[in-house]
């Protein structure tokens, strides 16, 4: 009887217990973007609408207006690689709001009970991206700078790793360089990479310059890493690296705020950026170092604007650049809808061809250039890379490549899934640079 009892009394208790986890389990508020995603798969439970507004209004108290479109949409990555994407959007409650992308997607966003607030929640694999607007009846939104997102994971090559008896070089900060010639009032940081090998005795060092240069010499996997896997194993010949900031002009020299120079020395397709290298910084570091003056020991790698501005010193000034590598490089039109030249009276007005931001050009100067270039040339991009007004960056990218068989080229593409960004490009450097230096060419 006193068995009966206890079990009885275990029993009511399990059950207890097991009814207070769920009820706790249902009212606990989302954490998540994975938390969301389920409750929005009962749209019409109005516990569920008020927790899924409340989980996105505190993540945009600070957000002034939510009904333009242009807000930063919330992203939580998982350990696949992929992730989650979530977007809110203010509008009138009886609207039919959509989320359009490329590729034709589209996610019909849900409305939250009355509030006037719009929710979505999309999970995505790895290597996948969205350029996405925002439709409310019909009527698409402008795109803003924050309406693309992408996801992409990769595993480091062994060159990109530190190992132990690996001889470490030294990376060597240098003082602000301020520009008195072709980019006068602009400053900028620069890095200095020196392997453990170099000596004043051996021969000349080879030259690699990297644009955005901070990022390509600090973090897991950089390139000073990849130096020094790649020189002490002798599958690359010893070099001295140079990486190199874009400039600004201070706020204090215009009286206004700080302006980052860019896209002015990076899209802008003449010899201006190589030969600022050539007479402004590069005499700084041939002063302190044995350096080759061979333009086929010279290589100049970066990405995006950066990697198109790669090319473009190689391709204006063959006498100091002749081997490239371009991250998903901008070979893309980047001149507003006034450069272009107008036909007055069936003329061009000399002055009306603005800035020369036309790296898509290249494709059509490189298959008309005879005899070709001597350039040898190393180009990634993804096919989840851009597509805007200023054009679709994979699809120029494969422009180049095929403008670069066509002439007879010494080239290679490695293409992918990635996105608009450096990852699959430093993932790849080790491959990239024994490509680049193999045969000495």
């Amino acid at each position: 009887m006193r068995f009966s009892v206890c079990r009885s009394t275990i029993q009511t208790a399990s059950i207890g217990l097991m009814l207070l986890f769920f009820i706790s389990s249902v009212s606990a508020a989302p954490q998540n973007l994975a938390d969301v995603s389920k409750l929005l798969k009962q749209p019409t439970n109005k516990e569920n609408q008020k927790q899924v507004l409340d989980f996105f209004q505190k993540r945009y108290q600070k957000e002034k207006d939510l009904s333009k479109g242009v807000h930063r949409h919330l992203l939580e990555k998982t350990d696949d690689g992929g992730g989650y994407a979530g977007w809110f959007l203010k509008a009138d409650p009886e609207a039919n709001v959509v989320i359009y992308a490329e590729k034709n997607r589209q996610w019909p966003m849900i409305a939250l009970g009355d509030s006037g607030y719009f929710a979505r929640v999309e999970r995505f694999p790895n290597f996948s991206a969205a350029h996405y607007r925002y439709s409310i009846n019909g009527r698409r939104l402008p795109a803003g700078r924050f309406n693309r997102f992408g996801f992409e994971s990769y595993e480091w090559r062994l060159e990109s790793l530190r190992h132990k008896g690996v001889p470490q070089g030294k990376l060597i900060p240098m003082p602000a360089f301020k520009s008195t010639r072709q980019y006068p009032g602009t400053v900028r940081d620069w890095w200095v990479y020196v392997p453990a090998q170099y000596s004043e005795t051996s021969g000349p060092a080879k030259l690699i310059v990297f644009t955005d240069g901070k990022g390509y010499c600090h973090g897991d996997g950089n390139a000073t890493i990849v130096l020094d896997n790649l020189i002490h194993t002798k599958k690359v010949p010893v070099c001295i690296a140079v990486f190199i900031n874009p400039g600004v002009i201070p706020a204090g020299l215009k009286g206004k705020q700080e302006f980052r120079n860019r896209s002015n020395e990076y899209d802008t397709c003449t010899a201006q950026y190589a030969t600022f290298l050539d007479e402004e910084m590069l005499p700084v570091v041939r002063k302190q170092y044995r350096i080759s003056d061979k333009p086929e020991d010279h290589v100049i790698c970066g990405a995006s604007s950066g990697g198109s501005c790669a090319f473009t010193a190689a391709w204006h000034r063959t006498d100091l650049f002749q081997k490239v590598i371009s991250f998903v490089g901008s070979f893309c039109d980047f001149r507003g809808i006034n450069d272009y030249p107008s036909r007055k009276n069936n003329t061009i007005p000399l002055d009306q061809f603005g800035p020369w931001k036309t790296a898509h050009d290249y494709p059509g100067l490189i298959r008309k250039q005879d005899p070709p270039k001597p350039i040898k040339t190393f180009l990634q991009d993804g096919d989840n890379d851009l597509d805007n007004k200023l054009g679709n960056w994979f699809l120029n990218n494969e422009r180049m490549a095929a403008a670069l068989a066509y002439s007879g080229y010494d080239y290679w593409f490695v293409t992918g899934h990635g996105i608009h960004s450096s990852r699959h490009g430093k993932a790849v450097l080790p491959d990239a640079l024994v490509w680049i230096w193999k045969d000495g060419k």
